[in-house]
């Protein structure tokens, strides 16, 4: 025990001391909180919520922040030509005597677009170019649409107004959720599957460099002589998780402390954000810890099998593959988590700690699939560490080609 404190110090403190794992900490709090601190400094009123503030601003655009329209209107289809800047709020209308100067007006770009009314059922819509997103066409098609219905109704002596109430009325609902608010919890689940991919990516593949780079240098051939390679392996491993949890932890709290800052600032657009369920933290904190550590120790002994650091990729390759492929079930996951796919996926550790997290996030689980899930990700972790110590070991001392994992699989059988 003593020998895997030891190695647990000294991998703590390879960490702590790189400038590359304090100085990238360091920029993304900086970059968080100064993201967070903007609407101090910045105006942001067009993306924030700011209530009446926000509505004298409107009253009091200029001319120049206004679109312009253009309509040739020959039969006056549209009779009262106010509608239409209720239909396109802060908009200028330019009424044309002709379709020459229609055109014109759009070839100059004296204005974004022009509507060539036609008949009460069919216009022209003139732009000088078309833009992926404009929507000017479907407005209009709804104004031309309730323009033609008011007249036909009313020339049938019906009152347009009391129809056109009848058909507008608006209906009063209230979601009552009984179970999961998986609309809520599809964004939390989200974010949190990231953080597990990011973590295991960025840190699994640090654990195997490590591991190359010992052997490479022959470091690895004292260690494996002087200590106990569980004690390595663990060690190393163990490490790695908590200078990972506690960078994660850094740049998450100056998050939250920035946003507790500046909340006003924010009016609120961001609340929802630090509303993470409780039962999906604890998920996230179980399942996530566990497939760290369990795709870490695989990691390891895949680093063991390469003597040279540009090897890795072929090395990490396989696992690699799967890792992604999980990821990608698990994020196409979160519209079904109750899926037959994702269910068996939850029992298999490979992917259990991201889609356990869409599961519970949807609530499409119970306390006992929960447990027996983390139970089998637990037996497999610990399994995963015991193979990999004993890969890590009989690899180590091994040097020349890239061993591959089918031979080193065989080996663990062959000690069985």
């Amino acid at each position: 025990m003593k020998q895997f404190f030891t190695v647990l110090k000294f991998e703590l403190g390879n960490y702590f001391h790189k400038k590359s794992f304090i100085i990238s900490t360091i920029i993304i709090s900086l970059v968080m909180i100064i993201g967070l601190s903007l609407p101090n400094f910045i105006d942001m009123s067009s993306i924030l919520p700011i209530g009446n503030k926000g509505e004298a601003k409107v009253e009091d655009l200029i001319e120049e922040d206004k679109t312009n329209f253009a309509i040739y209107d020959e039969n006056n289809i549209i009779h009262n030509k106010g509608e239409l800047k209720t239909y396109f709020p802060n908009s200028y209308w330019k009424v044309v005597k002709n379709k020459d100067e229609l055109d014109k007006l759009v070839e100059n770009k004296d204005v974004e677009a022009g509507f060539n009314v036609k008949n009460p059922t069919e216009y022209d819509y003139v732009v000088q170019n078309t833009k992926f997103n404009d929507e000017n066409k479907y407005i209009f098609d709804e104004l031309l649409q309730k323009e033609y219905r008011k007249n036909k109704i009313t020339s049938e002596g019906i009152d347009f107004n009391k129809v056109d109430a009848i058909y507008n009325t608006q209906i009063a609902s209230n979601v009552e959720i009984l179970g999961k608010d998986s609309a809520n919890n599809y964004f939390y689940a989200y974010i949190l599957i990231f953080v597990i991919y990011m973590m295991i990516l960025m840190y699994g593949q640090l654990i195997a460099m490590g591991i190359t780079a010992e052997k490479s240098n022959r470091a690895i051939e004292v260690l494996v002589t002087s200590t106990n390679t569980n004690n390595l392996i663990f060690g190393k491993v163990i490490a790695g998780a908590i200078a990972s949890i506690l960078q994660v932890g850094v740049i998450m709290s100056s998050v939250l402390i920035a946003y507790k800052v500046n909340s006003k600032a924010w009016n609120g657009i961001l609340d929802n954000l630090f509303k993470i369920p409780p039962e999906l933290i604890a998920t996230f904190a179980i399942f996530g810890i566990l497939g760290y550590l369990f795709y870490s120790f695989i990691f390891g002994a895949l680093g063991a099998l390469v003597s040279k650091t540009e090897d890795i990729g072929s090395s990490v390759g396989p696992i690699m593959m799967i890792f992604i492929v999980v990821f990608m079930i698990s994020i196409f996951g979160l519209t079904n988590g109750d899926s037959t796919l994702i269910k068996v996926c939850s029992y298999i550790p490979f992917a259990s700690p991201m889609t356990m997290i869409v599961r519970v996030a949807t609530g499409a689980v119970t306390s006992v699939e929960f447990i027996i899930s983390a139970l089998i990700l637990i037996v497999s972790t610990v399994l995963a560490g015991i193979g990999g110590a004993k890969i890590y070991r009989m690899a180590t001392l091994m040097y020349g080609n890239p061993i591959k994992l089918k031979n080193a699989l065989k080996w663990l059988k062959s000690e069985k």
